[in-house]
């Protein structure tokens, strides 16, 4: 009713009925209080919010009567039901906060409860928790006792972090459909956003490793749930807008992950987990829901649950589910608790028979929405399944009632009813029914509207998918029936086994199910379907033909699959791939369907604007007349932004004005930017004055123009309306895709900061700062370093503007210096930015502007060396260097004032210079080391006062600079030295020696023959001393400056190898030595644990290899395991106990019999002498930590014996028990809370392999589990090293912007060498060899989805038969072979990750780590890479490599030698899904390499320092050869060798050291040819290396060749 004085009535009614209900609340009201106390809450919480805005003298009478009703309930509650007030105190109190300010009537009242359920309840125990989760009251005097009061008990243990600020935010759950209760919270969200960005920093870096638990992702996804909640409720508008700004604070931050994970709805995930059977979980389901629908506003549908809710309970399924789940935590059965019936009787449910239950679905208008509206649509379906008897459930037949009034209830519902009728549709009469129903609709969906052509979709993402359809069919039914789709194919079918049958519950032609999902905006569930259909498709195909193989290459393949797929349903799968691509965002799959390859004109043009090709954008624009006009105009218009031709842009604009009056929205936009861009204020495009239905550039444009005119009404109102409507448009896509939230992000961050420039301008002269909003920004801009520029730009541009107009209206001349600085600053920020992404033209334009409002003075500035940098980068090196040379010249004559700023720009100018006069050779390298680089380290040295990072950093790239310089000059005579010329010369100058010794001996007297002699060998001796020196003098500057450079900050730690490397190589040049052992004793210690192997390596007591050297490293060794003892007593135990597994195991127990991979060596004295040292080492740690070296001790000790244990009598049975003693050890970490070793668990399991490792479990002191293998008569220190390589291409990755963005990483385990033959090594949990996975016998991936294949054995077999034979019969039989056993790879992800978000996530992690390892394992030169030594993470997707035991390419030298770089074979290559190596594997192989040359030197040095270690063995053998490639029958032979000839042979190979050393030279070399791109002796481009490698790693002729136990058919 809407009288007020009936309305008035029946309150007073319902008052009285409460009062008197609540009086017996104690007798618990027969269980049905809980139930009772919440519907009132509710009932009252509903009437509160539908108050009217202004009061009649009635209504506000009514509402005091509520607010009296509602504290009495509360009242009740506190004082009887302890708990019961919990869960709904957060919405209690969060509908009464807003009442305070509005209705000043009530608000005495209103505050009184708030302070009786807050302050006066705050020490009881039951609310104490929940008072904590509040959010905070607003900052206003009324509440002042209430945010005191709160604030007490939520930092009870302290001020909260950002991460628990966010946390606390989203601990909260609120009830859906009232939003509004968190507005207080999202302001206050907003506030710490705002004030900490440095923590926000830290925690995007803290969630690169694992995006989907970091917790921004996990703020923006409840952020976005809680404004689709908002929409359509009470209090919209004020949600979207503080959820808009919360937004706007965190901006296009690059969340390193590409897909959001909702949590969806939990019910229907937790079901699965809690029942077995499907009758059980539709049950929970249902009643979750029904439970949540009874505190719901409408009367109606609250009648309808009570309805459901009564007949569910009363039948056996409800009385067995109640039987079940009374023993959970979960509160929701004491709401149910009314509802229950008596045991006695069971509600039978009878059966609808109908003679035909399929006739009443056939009805294709039944499934088609005509003219109806989604809600009408859906209940009439819902309902008709009902009626036509074909469900079986009794719970689904009772939800009739419910499904006639509540639409989501029906959206629900649907899956679950058709999955129940095809449960038992034995003849398959439903499944073809249904299938072709459902067919029918995803056709329908696109084929009303004819589709326009391709071409006319415009060139910004937003509307693209608005355009492609204009389809009848409401996007909600579009989910509706994809949502079914979906959750039938995550069932399992009960006749079939694979995760591919599942797909086919119904025959449905997936290509147009993806399209409708794509116009969706569900991408990544269009590219599964898309997946799907194209493996359908070829699987019909393959039965009808035999396939050869690889099809040529993926890519035609994709062209093939489109022609077919045009025909059969107008759908082109390559524009719809390259579609979805450009919808998803990331950056390489888009070349994977046809990008850079097709002619097209669109799809080129797409290509050349995903890589920011502007100019080629710019002309094919230009040319290509067929492309619809708005299209065309937009990219020109975008391409001249970018391009920043301003100038062009606006006269092209007024060309387009004068040319069509009618200008449709896209360009209207358009317009809009470029005149706020440009600053044209004149044109006054705004017809409609109102706020109202304008877009955002034109929202943005009215802004700027009020904030000229100082009109902030205006101001603010734009600027919300914008807000408002950005977040109402996000809500409306489909939130999947992280990238299409990027575009509104940083709309939102743009409107933010131009919002706080308002609040600037509104204080009074005084208190404005400028330069604190430039440091906001500043600290913004931090946080979007990984972000992509086309997100970064118009946020730098709108700042641009601001700042400029900024300038045009001040009129003090102090604040408008103040503006003119920041500008200059942020300009050179955008150059520099710009420059970064290659982009040149933007960073001209800048350094123009600045130029604008500099005018050219005698001073030098910062400005004018980012000018000079700008000209570098365009390739203009002459005006770049001339520019340099002359602000050298003027700060050469100023240099007498000490301004810090000028010496860092003196500094950094003269080491440019120096550094790009040594790349053009425009200089001799003496002059570029004195005039330039020398003195720029002396300027940087030479200034004493406090220094800044910027300082710091500058002080640190001049001694950088200087030492590479010299490095190189001394690498450069080195090289010469050792070159043949050389020796050649040597060779002559000997012979010129001994004739001068002649002719001095026979005294024949001095004619001019023999001066000339003697004059020439002078000469020569000379010039050869000079040379000598010079070598000297450039390799003692070199290391001065690396120290230096070390020692004055963090961010060049990798150079420390090259400094180990240049001492270690010069160990006997006293001057060496004496500087590392004063100023390199100054290095911090932690510096050097990368080196520690290498180091410790190298230790002895004996005063060879020059003065002092083991004197200082000993030292150095010493301070190290002093400092770091966790990360270094294995290492020096590891030596000490080099031989103890010897001592430890009995010799006959040591198994001489049979074949390992190395023999044990005799130790030679160098040994001995380095095993002294570590002993001494070890005795001065123990005299400052007795207690951990002792402890230590004994657990390597036991590990020793362990790992000698010798298992072969227990091969059969894996697991046995162990002696051992629990030791405490602290591993490697910290030293403030380490994890150490409480226990170990009493049995170990053997792992396969010859030599028998034992698994072993070891307990953490932090409660973890942790597995370790435990590996005898192995050296493991291979592997170790091989590690620390890894470890520091990861280092490497992680610096590059470009691999760092893609999370390129290879996945590394701890190995700890425990003696030189046996350690200890991580366990990969969760992780699984590919070969298991593929060719297991039992249940391999090849049996279970090709089990008319070959198997694997019967492979094999195949391939070991013609070992012996030719290379042409190897490869007849190979590519026989691989005609009968497809790959199966890609099913690996289709079956762990059921969800497309996740599939593809892990899909792409999967294809990049594949990528990353291939080409750090081919410049490694690892072998070996057969399917048990590459594991594959069952969560992560990615490649974990194992066993790197044979590297340096020494697999070339095998009995078998391998012809392939890595492991590219046809499995592999599948499990990256329909494009194959195209595409994201091809790109991420390129970046990878691109980052391995750029780094080549730190690469060579690395390696440099491992290969000369002498204790790593990687060179080939004939033992480890036979143990790599050990052939059944050769078996015999084997076993006879006595022991003793092991030992001899192995004596006599390591007794030429001379022959090891030229081993490793030419190792070197290659290292350095594969580096610069040299294949087969030409030199190739990062493209044309990447493409050589991969089809040598594809090549059926190299695979054939390998040897059989590698699998190339795999």
């Amino acid at each position: 009713t809407n009288n007020v004085y009936k309305k008035h009535r029946i309150l007073k009614i319902y008052h009285l009925f409460v009062t008197l209900l609540l009086k017996d609340i104690k007798s618990a009201l027969g269980g049905a209080w809980a139930f009772v106390l919440r519907d009132v809450i509710y009932t009252l919480i509903h009437y509160i919010n539908r108050r009217p805005s202004r009061f009649v003298d009635v209504s506000s009478r009514s509402f005091s009567l509520c607010c009296d009703l509602l504290s009495q309930v509360c009242h009740t509650a506190v004082t009887y039901c302890k708990d019961a007030l919990e869960n709904h105190l957060h919405v209690i109190v969060g509908t009464l906060i807003p009442l305070v300010d509005d209705q000043m009537e009530v608000q005495g009242q209103v505050l009184d409860l708030l302070k009786y359920l807050v302050i006066d309840n705050k020490d009881n125990e039951n609310l104490y928790m929940t008072i904590k989760l509040l959010d905070p009251f607003p900052d206003h005097d009324v509440f002042k006792d209430l945010r005191i009061t709160q604030q007490k008990i939520k930092y009870s243990k302290g001020p909260f972090s950002l991460l628990e600020e966010i946390n606390h935010f989203l601990s909260v759950s609120a009830y859906d459909a009232l939003p509004l209760t968190r507005l207080e919270g999202l302001k206050d969200l907003r506030r710490q956003l705002a004030q900490h960005k440095d923590q926000m920093a830290g925690l995007m870096r803290a969630s690169q490793d694992n995006p989907q638990d970091g917790v921004m992702v996990k703020l923006i996804v409840s952020l976005l749930q809680l404004c689709k909640m908002a929409v359509n409720h009470t209090g919209e508008r004020e949600v979207l807008e503080a959820v808009g700004s919360c937004l706007g604070e965190v901006g296009p931050v690059d969340f390193s992950t590409i897909a959001l994970q909702h949590s969806g709805d939990t019910s229907s995930t937790k079901a699965p987990e809690l029942f077995e059977d499907k009758e059980l979980q539709w049950t929970f389901i249902t009643l979750t829901y029904l439970n949540n629908t009874l505190v719901e506003d409408c009367v109606k549908v609250r009648s309808a649950a009570a309805t459901c809710l009564k007949s569910i309970l009363a039948t056996k399924t409800g009385h067995s589910f109640w039987e079940i789940y009374k023993t959970t935590p979960d509160p929701m059965l004491i709401y149910l608790q009314p509802f229950r019936t008596s045991k006695k009787k069971f509600l039978e449910v009878p059966r609808l028979e109908k003679e035909s239950p399929l006739e009443g679905l056939d009805d294709m208008s039944l499934w088609i929405p005509q003219s109806e509206n989604h809600d009408i649509w859906i209940k009439r379906l819902t309902c008709a399944f009902l009626d036509s008897g074909g469900t079986k459930s009794e719970i689904l037949r009772l939800l009739k009632p419910m499904c006639e009034v509540k639409t989501d209830f029906c959206q629900a519902v649907l899956p679950y009813l058709i999955h129940d009728v095809l449960l038992q549709d034995t003849e398959e009469s439903w499944r073809s029914l249904l299938s072709a129903h459902i067919q029918g609709f995803f056709t329908n969906c696109f084929r009303h509207s004819s589709p326009p052509s391709r071409s006319t979709t415009p060139a910004n993402l937003d509307s693209e998918s608005e355009h492609l359809f204009r389809c009848c069919v409401d996007k909600k039914s579009q989910r509706t029936m994809l949502a079914v789709v979906d959750y039938m194919r995550r069932q399992k079918r009960p006749s079939l086994g694979t995760v591919f049958d599942d797909a086919f519950w119904l025959e449905l032609n997936y290509l147009e199910v993806a399209k409708v999902a794509q116009s969706c905006a569900a991408h990544f569930t269009a590219l599964l379907y898309a997946e799907i259909y194209a493996d359908k498709k070829s699987m019909e195909d393959q039965d009808k033909r035999s396939l050869t193989f690889e099809e040529a290459s993926q890519s035609t393949a994709i062209s093939s699959l489109s022609e077919k797929s045009k025909e059969e349903t107008g759908i082109s799968l390559q524009d719809l791939l390259l579609e979805i691509y450009r919808s998803i965002g990331e950056p390489d799959s888009l070349y994977g369907c046809g990008g850079g390859k097709l002619l097209q004109p669109l799809t080129r043009l797409r290509t050349y604007e995903h890589e920011a090709m502007w100019g080629k954008a710019l002309v094919t624009y230009d040319l290509e007349t067929a492309i619809s006009s708005s299209t065309r105009q937009a990219g020109i218009i975008q391409a001249l932004q970018n391009l920043g031709l301003c100038h062009i842009l606006s006269v092209y604009l007024k060309g387009l004005d004068h040319e069509n009056k009618e200008r449709c929205v896209e360009l209207q936009e358009l317009h809009y930017q470029a005149a706020w861009r440009n600053m044209q204020w004149d044109h006054c495009l705004s017809v409609n004055k109102g706020v109202e239905g304008t877009s955002y550039h034109e929202s943005l444009y009215n802004a700027l123009q009020s904030l000229r005119d100082r009109e902030f009404s205006t101001f603010y109102e734009s600027l919300r309306y914008a807000r408002v409507k950005e977040v109402e448009e996000l809500c409306k896509g489909g939130l999947e895709s992280v990238y299409s939230l990027y575009p509104t992000l940083s709309r939102l961050q743009a409107i933010g900061e131009l919002e706080n420039i308002g609040e600037l301008l509104a204080r009074s002269g005084t208190d404005r700062q400028p330069s604190e909003v430039y440091a906001k920004w500043r600290k913004h801009s931090q946080l979007l370093k990984d972000s992509d520029f086309s997100f970064q730009e118009p946020i730098m541009a709108l700042r641009t503007v601001i700042l400029e107009i900024l300038m045009e209206k001040e009129m003090e001349n102090s604040q408008k210096e103040c503006f003119r600085d920041i500008l200059t600053k942020h300009l050179v920020e955008l150059s520099i930015l710009a420059r970064t992404v290659e982009n040149t033209q933007l960073p001209e334009r800048a350094m123009f502007q600045i130029k604008q409002y500099n005018p050219a003075t005698c001073g030098v500035s910062e400005w004018q060396l980012e000018e000079a940098q700008v000209f570098w980068a365009k390739k203009e090196q002459s005006l770049a260097l001339s520019i340099l040379k002359q602000m050298i010249k003027k700060l050469d004559a100023s240099c007498a004032e000490n301004d810090p700023d000028l010496r860092l720009i003196y500094a950094e100018c003269l080491r440019v210079c120096g550094t790009w006069l040594a790349e053009t050779c425009l200089e001799n390298p003496a002059v570029i080391m004195q005039t330039y680089l020398e003195k720029a380290v002396e300027v940087a040295r030479n200034y004493d006062g406090e220094s800044s990072d910027e300082l710091k950093n500058g002080k640190m790239k001049a001694f950088l600079s200087l030492a590479r310089f010299s490095d190189t000059q001394y690498q450069r005579i080195e090289n010469y030295m050792k070159s043949s010329e050389f020796e050649n010369k040597q060779a002559l100058l000997k012979r010129a020696k001994e004739e001068v010794g002649l002719l001095r001996e026979h005294k024949i007297q001095t004619n001019r023959y023999t001066v000339k002699v003697q004059r020439e060998l002078e000469l020569d001796e000379c010039a050869l001393r000079a040379l000598k020196e010079d070598r000297k003098r450039f390799l003692c500057k070199a290391v001065e400056n690396y120290i230096s450079c070390l020692l004055s900050g963090e961010g060049h730690d990798m150079w420390i190898f090259r400094l180990c490397s240049l001492w270690l190589e010069n160990s006997g040049v006293s001057e060496v030595n004496g500087m590392m052992k004063i100023d390199g004793m100054k290095i911090p210690s932690y510096k050097f644990l990368p080196l520690m192997y290498q180091l410790a390596a190298r230790m002895g007591t004996k005063m060879m290899g020059g003065l002092g050297f083991h004197e200082v490293l000993n030292n150095l060794i010493s301070r190290i395991a002093m400092d770091h003892p966790h990360h270094t007593l294995f290492i020096i135990l590891a030596l000490a106990n080099a031989n103890k597994d010897e001592f430890l195991t009995k010799p006959e127990a040591a198994g001489r019999n049979r074949i390992t991979k190395n023999a044990p060596k005799q130790s030679s004295p160098l040994d001995e002498d380095r095993t002294e040292a570590a002993n001494r080492i070890i005795h001065t740690i123990r005299s400052r930590r007795p207690q951990m070296v002792r402890s230590v001790e004994a657990l390597c000790d036991a590990y020793i014996i362990l790992a000698n244990l010798d298992a072969a009598q227990w091969r059969t049975q894996r697991s046995r028990c162990l002696k051992e003693s629990p030791h405490q050890v602290d591993p490697t970490g910290e030293y403030r809370n380490l994890v150490t070793i409480q226990s170990f668990k009493a049995e170990f399991r053997l792992a396969g392999g010859l030599n028998l490792p034992k698994i072993i479990d070891c307990l953490g002191s932090d409660g973890k589990e942790r597995r370790q293998l435990v590996k005898g008569r192995d050296d493991l220190r291979q592997d170790a090293v091989m590690q620390q390589v890894f470890q520091m291409c990861n280092t490497l990755l992680q610096r590059n912007t470009e691999t760092r963005k893609r999370k390129l990483t290879i996945c590394t385990y701890k190995v700890v060498p425990l003696s030189q033959r046996s350690g200890v090594l991580e366990w990969c949990t969760g992780t699984v060899p590919i070969g298991e996975f593929l060719v297991n016998n039992e249940n391999g991936a090849h049996k279970r989805y090709r089990p008319k294949d070959f198997s694997a054995l019967h492979c094999q077999k195949k391939m070991m038969d013609v070992q012996k034979k030719s290379f042409e019969e190897k490869y007849k039989t190979f590519m026989d072979v691989c005609q009968k056993f497809q790959p199966v790879f890609r099913y690996f992800c289709m079956e762990k990750f059921l969800d497309p978000a996740v599939w593809f996530e892990k899909r792409l992690a999967y294809t990049r780590s594949v990528a990353t390892s291939s080409i750090v394992g081919y410049i490694l030169g690892l072998g070996d890479r057969h399917v048990q030594n590459i594991l594959i993470n069952e969560q992560s997707a990615e490649l974990v490599h194992i066993d790197l035991g044979v590297a340096f390419e020494q697999g070339k030298i095998l009995p078998t030698p391998e012809t392939v770089p890595f492991r590219l074979t046809r499995d592999i290559v599948d499990g990256m899904g329909i494009t194959g190596v195209e595409g994201v594997f091809r790109r991420c192989c390129e970046k990878t390499m691109e980052v391995m040359r750029s780094s080549q030197e730190t690469l060579l040095t690395i390696v440099e320092v491992l290969l000369y270690d002498p204790l790593f063995d990687w060179t080939m053998n004939p033992l480890k050869a036979l143990y790599l490639q050990q052939r059944p029958e050769d078996d015999t032979e084997l076993h006879s060798t006595p022991g003793g000839e092991d030992q001899e042979c192995r004596r006599s190979l390591s007794d030429t050291d001379q022959s090891f050393n030229k081993v490793a030279e030419r190792v070197l070399m290659r290292l350095q040819e594969k580096l610069k791109g040299v294949e087969e002796g030409t030199v190739l481009s990062v493209g044309g290396q990447v493409n050589l490698l991969i089809q040598q790693a594809m090549d059926p002729k190299n695979l054939s060749r390998l040897f059989p136990g590698w699998k190339a058919w795999v």
